[in-house]
């Protein structure tokens, strides 16, 4: 299972093909920017299906053959939750943003400035924007103990530190 990952290196070609042709590029992952990394292609060892931003705002299907990244999760910040039972990685909402069941229903809707919990940034199976949540915090209410996704908002922006839905905090 795939995850969202932030690019910790220098920059990474993005291509439109799995064999990632030289001819093939449409785009660029620069360092601090984050992506989902979907999986690693079965037919080229060392290519993985991404999923970006694109510099049109879209976000799109990618190749990448190579690069330094992370686990988003490990840029959050480390917490012990009791509500969650154990260490996990929390991160505050520059957006408003919502919380969906596995099944992709909508669960809950959180605002700016409020909190959510991970420990993996896994992405969903049916929709890689999604990253598995174990947790959320609402305004001044405790922390909520919940198992589903929180659909990132890519076309905001990318870069973690600057304009990504989410910060360490």
């Amino acid at each position: 299972m795939g995850y969202h990952a932030i690019n910790e290196g220098s920059n990474i070609p993005v291509y439109w093909a799995s064999d990632c042709p030289s001819d093939g590029k449409i785009g660029t992952l620069y360092n601090g920017e984050v992506f989902t990394l979907v999986r690693e292609h079965m037919g080229y060892f060392g290519h993985y299906e991404i999923r970006f931003l694109k510099n049109n705002g879209s976000y799109e299907l990618g190749f990448i053959n190579s690069g330094q990244y992370g686990n988003l999760a490990y840029s959050g910040q480390s917490v012990t939750e009791s509500a969650l039972g154990s260490a996990c990685y929390r991160f505050k909402l520059r957006k408003n943003m919502n919380v969906v069941s596995s099944s992709g229903s909508h669960h809950t809707t959180l605002s700016t400035g409020d909190y959510v919990y991970t420990r993996g940034a896994t992405c969903g199976e049916s929709n890689p924007a999604n990253m598995h949540i174990i947790g959320y915090k609402k305004g001044s209410a405790g922390v909520t103990s919940y198992t589903g996704f929180l659909t990132l908002n890519y076309a905001g922006g990318s870069m973690f530190s600057k304009n990504f839905c989410l910060y360490k905090a």
